[in-house]
């Protein structure tokens, strides 16, 4: 079996549910619609996680299924709305069109700290309420292909499918960056969205197999967060992977992702997604794992690329394939023995 797309995956609210679609668009900032959102805290405008407020992943996220269903490449509308549910919550609608005025808050996520859309009272109250302290909702503001609007004009779709681009800013936030880098000293310019640092996460769905031979009970890959999932290659393969060469164009090009660096260990790998219970695994038995060096991925720059489960993958050591000026940071997340990551 060669290797391939075995599964993609978006989350719109960083830490909430993920939605599973087979096909999504990638922008230079990630997959549409991925890591859009936040929550944070009404005072500080700090980021909220599972890693304090488990809670969270019982947020369930939902897009149009038109949205989801839409061809790359198609038609592509920020019409209707994203629709949150969560126990003993009533549904909550989010509009999608970006607002042509808005009011921005300060906002930080890890190092990052700068200016994001804040989604208004009713979502403030919504989280507020579920996670038991103030919150609001808040959007990724940055432009490099994180929006709907700059990828379609990335991908020169015709006028009617693309919509005005939204300028926010003003007060004492216009000081603040609306546009988030990766970190410089791993990768410098590139951007990235609400993630924990890189646009895209990659799992190897075998490495994931291997590991729950060893659990008393078998883990779902949504303990570990990831966007893409490759099927088809070897257990803990990926500690030797410098490229993974994606067939996403119809004319047979490939778009290559570098693999460059080390990821750390997380809380939210031990949280029960379907519950928000708290257990030890997999961490307590990945310790007992050796497999080597796990790394994030670099994702060679395309202004807008579509991808579909099923499509193959070519894996290769060399990295020095890539050009390094047309390189996009990503970061590959693998159910992996020393360096799970979740976002």
């Amino acid at each position: 079996m060669s290797p391939s797309i075995g599964a993609i995956n978006i989350y719109p609210i960083k830490s909430c549910r993920g939605i599973s679609v087979q096909s999504a668009m990638l922008t230079e900032a990630g997959l549409m619609f991925d890591r859009e959102w936040m929550v944070v805290r009404e005072d500080n405008g700090r980021f909220i996680s599972q890693r304090e407020k488990e809670l969270l992943a019982l947020v369930d996220v939902g897009l149009p299924p038109e949205l989801l269903a839409a061809a790359p490449y198609g038609a592509i509308s920020t019409h209707g709305s994203m629709t949150l549910s969560a126990p003993g919550m009533e549904p909550l609608q989010i509009p999608l069109a970006r607002k042509p005025a808005c009011e921005t808050r300060k906002v930080t996520v890890w190092e990052w700290t700068g200016i994001g859309m804040d989604e208004g009272a009713d979502a403030a109250a919504w989280f507020s309420r579920y996670l038991g302290i103030p919150s609001r909702l808040v959007r990724y503001l940055g432009s490099s292909g994180a929006n709907v609007e700059t990828a379609a004009a990335a991908a020169g779709l015709p006028q009617q499918q693309q919509q005005a681009g939204v300028v926010c800013g003003g007060g004492e936030d216009g000081s603040l960056e609306c546009t988030r880098t990766t970190d410089p000293e791993f990768a410098v310019n590139y951007e990235t969205r609400f993630t924990d640092g890189y646009p895209v996460l990659l799992a190897n769905q075998a490495a994931l197999a291997d590991l729950n031979s060893k659990l008393v009970e078998p883990l779902p890959m949504n303990r570990f967060r990831p966007n893409i999932e490759v099927a088809g290659a070897d257990p803990w393969a990926e500690d030797g992977w410098r490229v993974i060469a994606v067939t996403c164009f119809a004319d047979g090009r490939t778009l290559p992702l570098t693999l460059v660096k080390p990821c750390s260990r997380c809380k939210v790998t031990t949280i029960n997604q379907a519950t928000a219970k708290i257990g030890d695994e997999p961490l307590e038995t990945l310790g007992t794992i050796s497999t080597g060096q796990l790394h994030s991925s670099q994702l060679a720059h395309w202004k807008i690329a579509a991808l579909r489960v099923g499509q193959g993958a070519r894996l290769e050591r060399d990295a020095q394939v890539l050009d390094s000026r047309r390189l996009l940071r990503v970061e590959c997340r693998l159910a992996h023995a020393r360096y799970p990551l979740c976002g």
